[in-house]
């Protein structure tokens, strides 16, 4: 199955309610989608507040940058 790579720019409000339905609806998405949606990077300035995601490690970061150079990603948000 292809596999579509995902940066997300910020983690406020908006961003954290679309990390929660990539995370929370993997399942869901894939079968509509036929394809992996995968939550590559999360940036975000603030990476002490709880936002009440659960992200796997190493997925949220403080450079945007990474997440705009990184030729692996397909869609950024």
């Amino acid at each position: 199955m292809k596999k579509i790579n995902i940066g997300l720019l910020g983690f406020g409000t908006v961003g954290a309610g679309v990390a929660k339905i990539l995370v929370e609806n993997r399942e869901v998405l894939r079968s509509r989608v036929g394809a992996d949606l995968n939550l590559k990077y999360v940036a975000d300035i603030d990476m002490k507040t709880d936002r009440g995601v659960r992200l796997d490690e190493g997925v949220l970061i403080s450079d945007a940058e990474k997440v705009l150079d990184d030729p692996d990603i397909d869609i950024i948000i």
